[in-house]
């Protein structure tokens, strides 16, 4: 699956660098709304693979047979 949640979060601790360091209030903004997004993403990708990986178990198994 593409994407890594690790990285993600990297670039979220990068643009949180960035914030205190930002000149304006508007690139301070940008930079904490773009730490945001890559928060966001690195959940959604820990979520995806935890759906992917319970679904493949599932797959796995054998399937249950009804009572006779």
């Amino acid at each position: 699956m593409p994407g890594d949640p690790k990285e993600c979060r990297e670039h979220a601790k990068a643009c949180a660098e960035l914030a205190k360091i930002a000149t304006t209030p508007e690139a301070r903004e940008q930079f904490l709304s773009l730490q945001m997004s890559w928060i966001r993403l690195a959940a959604d990708l820990d979520n995806a693979k935890a759906f992917i990986d319970a679904m493949n178990e599932m797959d796995e198994e054998p399937p249950i047979k009804a009572a006779e």
